[in-house]
Order: structure tokens, then sequence, then C-alpha cells
């Protein structure tokens, strides 16, 4: 029989297209995995179309999470930042009177005066420690550092090393909005703005003090439209929305129907202490049960292609590593990222078997035998 013959008769039938269409809502993990052996049997002249309709088929199971603000228990509430922008206001008599002895005094007695002052700049917690290291080198404060400073309590005695920080951060800050640091070249200056380059800094304090009156709605618009509103928000608190979005409703089905788990603590450094403790690298979000493993799930948000390509690429090395230790690897994934590039979801669900979920299949993983089998009384 001829190679092309040989094509034509494995090539998709209905009944497969079907299967391939609709795997990713099905609850039966033994129909999941026969819709990934369909694909993988396919000769090439009919591999495309069958990982785009297994790909499709998942993708419609998830939803996007992008219009979700993460709640940080450690953001300050819109009172609490309007009382911390008035202490600062009356500490530099709204902003006429802005000095390296004003400015210390307001954090120093009011250190959550941080956060209003570093949106004045427009700067990270990270992008402030830099901007102090410029003004003073030498300078060895952390991004982590100044997060810390700005939500704790004033200390009942400041400690030397405080006070220098302290002092260190108006210095920058006095250094930044008089542009002796950080300024934008001249070569570059047709292509790039400065962070002072808005309405209420553009001339210095002198416009931060006119802004205190109230700017034109219109302006707050435009602030939004170069810097995006809840930025600062999502980049300081990302890990909340890929903690609770996906993890506390996997911990909470377990929960629910007690079985045991063990999840990763949060961010790099759970994955590897979880790394560390169960011999897994990379670290999986969860691994059932934690006496005797037998399951390891990896959960993932992706809100753009280019966040899912990594974000599979990492599930895949976590999948590969279970199934070297015996352990049956599940994923569960989200985010309109997933539909951007369909094919990474594909890698995903080959790497599971199948074994992919999203928010609105999550129940299905109560389906797998190896899961619902530890189901304690």
């Amino acid at each position: 029989m001829s190679r092309k013959n040989w094509d034509c008769s494995v090539s998709l039938t209905d009944s497969d297209r079907e299967l391939l269409a609709s795997a990713g809502t099905l609850a039966n993990p033994t129909i999941r995995r026969q819709a990934v052996a369909v694909l993988l049997r396919q000769p090439e002249s009919a591999r495309d179309e069958a990982a785009n309709l297994l790909g499709q088929g998942f993708v419609a199971a998830t939803q996007p999470s992008f219009h979700y603000i993460p709640k940080g228990d450690a953001m300050a509430t819109e009172a609490a930042f309007d009382e911390a922008y008035r202490r600062l206001a009356e500490h530099t008599n709204d902003f006429t009177d802005v000095s390296a002895a004003s400015l210390t005094a307001a954090l120093t007695q009011s250190p959550e005066t941080l956060a209003p002052l570093r949106m004045i700049l427009g700067f990270t917690h990270n992008e402030l420690a830099w901007a102090m290291k410029l003004a003073q080198p030498g300078t060895n404060t952390t991004g982590g550092t100044l997060k810390k400073f700005e939500r704790s309590p004033v200390p009942e005695q400041a400690t030397a090393k405080r006070t220098e920080m302290v002092s260190s951060v108006a210095d920058a800050v006095l250094a930044v909005m008089n542009r002796s640091i950080l300024q934008v070249p001249e070569s570059a200056r047709g292509f790039f703005h400065s962070k002072l380059d808005k309405r209420d800094t553009r001339l210095g304090w002198d416009t931060v003090a006119a802004s205190t009156g109230g700017v034109p709605y219109s302006a707050l618009l435009y602030q939004r439209y170069v810097g995006g509103v809840w930025r600062q928000v999502q980049d300081a608190y990302s890990e909340v929305k890929g903690d609770n979005l996906l993890e506390q409703p996997i911990a909470d089905l377990f929960d629910d129907h007690h079985i045991p788990y063990y999840r990763s603590g949060s961010g790099a450094a759970g994955a590897t202490q979880t790394s560390e403790t169960f011999g897994l690298s990379p670290g999986p979000d969860f691994v059932l049960p934690e006496e005797s493993p037998t399951v390891i799930i990896e959960s993932k948000v992706a809100e753009d292609g280019g966040t899912a390509r990594d974000k599979a690429a990492r599930i895949k090395n976590a999948a590969d590593a279970a199934r070297d230790r015996g352990l049956l690897p599940c994923a569960v994934v989200d985010g309109k990222g997933w539909s951007e590039r369909p094919n990474a979801l594909v890698d995903v669900v080959i790497a599971t078997e199948g074994r992919t979920y999203s928010l609105d299949t999550l129940p299905h993983l109560l389906e797998i035998p190896e899961i619902i089998g530890l189901r304690e009384s």
C-alpha cells in the first residue's frame, strides 16, 4: 500500500472530529485520553486539523480573567490612601514646602505616606530603591524593604538604619523631581517620555502643588490611557491572582470532598520548597496526597499568548517530572491567553493525557479515579 493511500485510510473520521471537539468539556478522563490518542495517531496530513479541533475544544472551557483586579491583604484601601495623602500634604503644606526635612518628617511619623509619594513619581518599590542607589551610591535598600516599611506601623523606637533609610528616600524623591537623576537622554526624547512628563509633575513640585485643588476629569482619563488604571496594583499583586483564581477553588473542591492534598506556598519560594520536599522539579502547585503521593496538579492563568506559551512549557516539564516518578500529572488552566495560543494548550493536553481542566470544568477532577479514590470518610 502506498504512503498516500495509508494516510487517507487513517485520516480523521466524523466521530474523531466530534471526539476531539468535545473532549475539553467532557467529564470522563478515559474519553479525554482517547481524544489525545486520536491526535497522536494522525499522520502529518491530518495532524494540524486534529490539533486545531482538540485545542479549540479545550479553549472553549476557558474564560478570561483580565478584568479581575487582585485584592492584596496589605494593599491600602482608598480611605487609608486618602488619609496617607492628607498627612503627606499636611507635612508639606500642600506641597508648597517640600524639602528633605518635611519629607523625612512625614515618612518618619507616617510610613504609609510613602504610597502617595511613590504615586506622585509613578514609581514601584523596586524603582524607588534604584533611584535611592543613584542618588546616594552605596545605598542597599531593596524594594522589599521599602514595601515592608510602607505597610508597617511606626516602631516604638527607630533604629539608626531606619532613620538613614528614610533620609535616603527623601533625598531620592527630591533628586527624581529635580531631574538630577533618571533623565531621559536628549537622543531618546523623540521616542520616550519621562515618568515625570505628566500634568501634576511636569514642572516639579510647582505643578504638584497646583494640582492639589483638583485636576480636570480628562486629565485623569488621559493618565489611565497612558499608564493603565490599576497597573500598579496588578503588578504588585500578580501572585494574588494566580494563587486565588485557580488554586483556591481547587483547594476548596478537595476540602469539600475530603480529599487530602499538599498545596505549595505562594510564589517561587513555595515552588522551591515543594520541589525540595517531594523531589520534583519544578515543584507543582498540588501534590495528592501529601503522604505517598500519586497525583500532581499544576495550575496556570495566562492572559496573553506569550504567557500561555511559557506556562505550557512549565506544565509540560512538571508532567514529565511526575511521570518519571510514576505520578499522574494533571493541569488546571484559564485565561484568554490560551485562546491566543491554542497550540500551547494542545501541548498541555497531550502532556497530561487529556487531564487538563479549567474553572468551568473543575468538578471533573473528581472523575479521575486516582483522585476520587483518595476521598476520606
